[in-house]
C-alpha cells in the first residue's frame, strides 16, 4: 500500500478528496500532518474520505506549520468531530518525549512514525504501534525489530531555482521493492514536492511543471521530466510562463506510445492547455501531485 506524506494546506487537502472518489483504498492511505490552525478544510477532507472507505493517518505531535508547539488543542479538536482516522506519533532524531506524552492520551490504537534515526527506547515505544513509518534507510538491524511497517523517503531533487532543473531527474524505486522485506506492509514518499515545508514559494522566474512516470526499461525505477518556461531573469507574466511550459509537457504526454501513465490529472493538464487558462501556481502543484500518486497506484494495480 501507498501513503504519501502531504500537509494539510489547501491543495493538498483537494487533491486528497478528488483521488478518493476513483482510487481504491486497497492502493492509497494518506499521511497527514496537519500544519494549519484552521482545522475545519481537514476535518471537512477526513469525513469526505471516510465516506468513501479511507481511514488516513494524522500527524498528532507535528513539527512544522501552526501546530508545532501546540499539541493538545489539535488532539482536542480531532478527538472533538466523529472521525475514523490512525492517530500517528512522531519520534524525531531519537527524541521520544513528545510522542509518548501524545500516545498517553489516546483511546484508540495509534501508529508511530521514527525518523532522523531511532535509540532502543523508540523502538520499545513502537512495539504497542498499530503501523510504524520509518525512514527507508533506518539500519535493518531496527527495521527488524519492527511490524508493520512502511518505508517513507523523501526522493524528491529538490532545485534551489526552477531554472537549475535538467530535463530528467531519476525518484525512488521503493514502489516496486519495498515488498522484498518481510515485516513491511507499505511504502510512501513526499511526492514531487519534497519534505521540506514552507508557508509559500517565492517569485515565479521559471515555471516548471514536474510529470513522474515509471520507466519499464529500467526495472520499474520512477523518473520525474521536468518542463521548464525560459528564464527571461524577470518574475512576470507566470500565466505565459505556465502556458510555456505546459506545451513542452502535452507535447511529450500526447506521443504515441508515452511514457506517462494516462491519469485523470493528465487530463486536467490537457484541458487546461486546450483552454489557454492558468488557474494559478497551486492548482499547477496539485494536479503534479495527483498524477504522482495516480501513477503510483495504478503501478501497485497492476501488481
Amino acid at each position: 500500500m501507498y501513503f504519501p506524506y502531504l500537509r494539510g494546506k489547501q491543495f493538498e487537502l483537494i487533491a486528497i478528496r478528488e483521488l478518493s472518489e476513483f482510487i481504491s483504498p486497497d492502493y492509497f492511505r494518506p499521511l497527514i500532518e496537519p500544519v494549519r490552525r484552521n482545522l475545519s478544510p481537514l476535518i471537512r477532507t477526513v469525513k469526505h474520505i471516510n465516506d468513501k472507505g479511507f481511514s488516513p493517518l494524522i500527524v498528532i505531535n507535528p513539527t512544522v506549520g501552526e501546530f508545532s508547539h501546540d499539541h493538545d488543542f489539535l488532539l482536542d479538536e480531532l478527538e472533538g468531530n466523529e472521525l475514523s482516522y490512525l492517530p500517528c506519533a512522531v519520534i524525531r532524531g531519537g527524541e521520544s518525549a513528545s510522542a509518548r506524552e501524545s500516545i498517553s492520551r489516546l483511546k484508540q490504537p495509534f501508529a508511530i512514525q521514527i525518523t532522523e534515526g531511532v535509540d532502543k527506547e523508540g523502538i520499545a515505544l513502537a512495539q504497542d504501534a498499530e503501523l510504524v513509518v520509518v525512514d527507508y534507510d533506518l539500519p535493518p538491524l531496527a527495521i527488524n525489530r519492527l511490524n508493520n511497517v512502511v518505508l517513507l523517503g523523501d526522493f524528491f531533487r529538490k532545485q534551489k531555482r526552477n531554472a537549475d532543473y535538467l530535463k530528467e531527474s531519476s525518484f525512488s524505486h521503493l514502489h516496486a521493492t519495498f515488498s522484498s522485506q518481510r515485516n513491511v506492509i507499505g511504502f510512501g514518499d513526499y511526492t514531487m514536492i519534497g519534505s521540506e515545508y514552507s508557508e509559500s514559494g517565492g517569485p515565479a522566474y521559471v515555471v516548471t511543471i514536474h510529470a513522474s512516470y515509471i520507466n519499464e526499461d529500467m526495472f520499474d525505477e520512477m523518473f520525474i521530466r521536468h518542463y521548464s518556461s525560459t528564464d527571461d531573469g524577470t518574475p512576470t507574466d507566470p500565466a505565459g510562463k505556465f502556458a510555456e511550459a505546459l506545451a513542452k509537457f502535452i507535447s511529450e504526454a500526447d506521443e504515441t506510445p508515452s511514457i506517462f501513465y494516462q491519469s485523470s490529472a493528465l487530463d486536467g493538464f490537457r484541458k487546461l492547455h486546450n483552454s489557454g487558462h492558468f488557474p494559478g501556481l497551486g492548482q499547477v502543484k496539485k494536479l503534479s501531485m495527483e498524477h504522482h500518486i495516480e501513477t503510483v497506484c495504478n503501478y501497485l494495480q497492476g501488481k
